[in-house]
């Protein structure tokens, strides 16, 4: 669009430029000339609602919403006559005569855009009666909350969850002065299709939609907002972090309607609202068998002691180290260097390593030319498909914002949606088809669409070894028009996107990799477009430095093993067989939990916002998180952790 042709207007008497195309309020924005908004949010849909954006434009008969009027060469445009002013002054009054608006009691005081113009206008007082109307307040959802006596129907929110999330989750409803914010039909929001990506309360101008999490914790003014990155599930969104007298009161996106702007419930609602009990001082298992705070002294020299006890026993490959992808580089690099270099030991993995060793030998079964991880695609690729073909993966809840990627390919771009998955999958019913073969079939259903995608494109090499659509039928269970109906799919697409997941991972079957490789490789006209949705947010990294063995851990029995966990929390995995047979367990961790409860020492970790680094996303993208808070008097970096026992051996 940087081709555009550029025009002249005259605005307040001064010529100033925009480009064929912009609206009058983009060319005034983009000259800092200031005109008042409520329903108008960058990157929506102009509606032209609210009605305060209104200006005087020379040859026509009454004034119009700069927000939807075209700009055009030669236009004269005043945006502040007394005549506006009057105009604009009224509808503000209008609007707070209309519904409850009690600022004092508000959540969203001192925050409210509303509430801003009004003083901006010096509205002490409304020359209309108050109509005082009785409106219901919607609480069901575990996040947000929907008070329909402070919208202003503005429609920010409906825009937003369906051109950002693509979710559609959110309408109008009712006629006139009865007119609410509805969920599907008419369901309370916690019952509805809301994902609770919390989109829709960081685009409210008023407090109709406040969050539970952080509703009267503070202000922005009273507060500091800190740029960083979330570090949860891989996709790197950028965010803003309200942070008052050391604790988090509000996480936004940085660019709401931008790429990754969005956020999800796990990185807006989630990473504020924590009950998970802290770890706040290095622990020792006592003679008795029970965990009993000690100091950082007497825990670095037991954890010491015992590495150079195995060592001298029986070598250094008797110690393991295992690491979470949820830590930034920084962490990953120090722990490697110790377990390498220091404790000299060869065995260190992450613990997700199993996903990195099933994606790098499917990928070296699929290209045969030593390629990695770059082979994928970007993440934004989605939003340009008009196929997606989602295997082995629920991304609306793994990586929700990848999801939506993909509702708005379907709803923006009319793209096909299609789920090859043999466990229940809320995103199936989601889905165009919903292929779901028998458990432990998925090779060979693959196998079939590549020999029916094959055959459409007039490709039917010997060397490719595809699977006939009766050999899959009678494997899979599904019937042989559906199967035929998928590949037709992805036949007729001329961009098809495929993503794949956990589902793909757990199945540790590179071959089945190398399938959902070839599969997209044939479908795709213009090259390979993959993605793989991994299972933290720095696997990639992680995966990059070298800390996902290739051989694993599966055949050692490692008599120490040292977890660096983090804030990640426990969950059950392959490498939790080599800690169970351990006879000594270190766990560096932020939280208590069932694996800290078996530890013979635990150290207390910093949590994300605690601490700064470097994170890959999972489509390569580097990104730095930021310092947000200070720990907890006696919690070191985990850097300095490391350090320190690298001193003692």
């Amino acid at each position: 669009m940087s081709d555009r042709k550029e025009i002249t207007l005259t605005v307040n008497g001064n010529q100033v430029k925009g480009k064929e195309g912009d609206t009058v309020l983009e060319v005034c924005r983009a000259n800092n000339i200031y005109v008042p908004t409520l329903c108008f949010l960058e990157g929506l849909s102009n509606v032209g609602a609210c009605r305060l954006c209104v200006v005087e434009i020379d040859g026509e008969r009454r004034i119009n919403p700069s927000c939807t009027y075209p700009a055009r060469d030669g236009l004269v445009v005043r945006t502040h006559t007394p005549n506006l002013e009057k105009y604009r002054r009224l509808i503000l009054e209008l609007m707070f005569t209309e519904r409850n608006h009690f600022c004092f009691f508000c959540a969203a005081s001192g925050d409210c855009e509303l509430q801003s113009q009004a003083y901006r206008y010096q509205m002490d007082h409304a020359r209309y009666p108050y109509t005082f109307p009785s409106l219901p307040t919607d609480t069901l959802n575990d996040f947000l909350v929907i008070d329909h006596n402070r919208c202003i129907l503005c429609g920010r929110c409906v825009r937003v969850c369906g051109e950002v999330v693509g979710n559609h989750t959110l309408d109008f409803s009712r006629r006139g002065w009865r007119t609410l914010i509805v969920a599907d039909l008419n369901q309370p929001l916690g019952e509805s299709s809301c994902i609770s990506c919390g989109a829709c309360l960081q685009a409210c101008p008023t407090g109709a939609i406040f969050s539970k999490v952080s509703a009267y914790r503070g202000r922005t003014s009273e507060g500091k907002v800190i740029r960083s990155m979330c570090s949860l599930c891989g996709v790197g969104c950028e965010i803003d972090v309200l942070v008052k007298d050391n604790n988090m009161v509000r996480i936004d996106g940085a660019n709401l309607t931008g790429l990754k702007g969005q956020l999800c419930l796990m990185g807006r609602f989630q990473q504020v609202y924590n009950e998970t009990p802290r770890v706040t001082t290095p622990l020792i298992r006592n003679k008795k068998g029970n965990l009993e705070p000690a100091s950082w002294e007497d825990a670095s020299k037991l954890i010491n002691d015992k590495i150079k006890d195995y060592k001298a026993r029986y070598g250094a490959n008797s110690i393991a180290g295992l690491a979470s992808s949820l830590c930034p580089n920084e962490t990953l690099e120090a722990f490697a260097r110790f377990m390498r270099n220091t404790v000299g030991t060869s065995y260190i993995d992450t613990l997700d390593g199993s996903s990195y060793r099933t994606i790098a030998q499917g990928i070296s079964a699929f290209s045969r030319n030593g390629k990695g991880l770059e082979i994928e695609s970007p993440l934004e690729a989605i939003l340009d498909a008009d196929c997606v073909l989602v295997v082995g993966s629920n991304p609306l809840e793994t990586n929700p914002v990848a999801g939506c990627y993909i509702l708005r390919a379907k709803t923006q771009k009319k793209a096909s949606i299609i789920v090859i998955d043999s466990r229940p999958n809320t995103f199936g019913f989601r889905a165009d088809i919903w292929l779901r073969p028998n458990a432990g079939s998925e090779e060979a259903l693959l196998g079939a669409l590549e020999g029916l995608v094959a055959k459409k494109a007039g490709r039917t090499e010997k060397s490719m070894r595809f699977v006939s659509v009766a050999k899959a039928v009678g494997a899979t269970g599904l019937d042989k028009d559906t199967i035929q109906k998928a590949a037709a799919m992805l036949s007729s697409a001329k961009n098809p996107v495929v993503v794949y997941g956990e589902g793909v991972f757990s199945a540790k079957n590179p071959k089945l990799i190398a399938r959902v490789l070839d599969l997209a490789k044939l479908a795709n006209h213009d090259g390979l477009k993959v993605i793989s949705l991994k299972p933290r947010g720095n696997s990639r990294g992680a995966w990059e430095l070298g800390l996902a063995n290739h051989n694993g851990m599966a055949k050692t029995k490692p008599k120490m093993v040292y977890v660096l966990m983090c804030d990640d929390k426990f969950e059950m995995g392959d490498w939790v067989a080599q800690v169970d047979q351990a006879e000594f367990l270190v766990v560096q961790a932020s939280y208590r939990s069932q694996l800290t409860d078996c530890a013979d020492v635990v150290l207390p970790s910093p949590i994300w916002a605690e601490r700064k680094g470097k994170y890959v996303s999972l489509d390569g993208k580097v990104g730095h998180s930021q310092k947000l808070l200070e720990p907890p008097s006696g919690i070191k970096d985990d850097v300095e952790i490391i350090a320190k026992l690298a001193k003692g051996i």
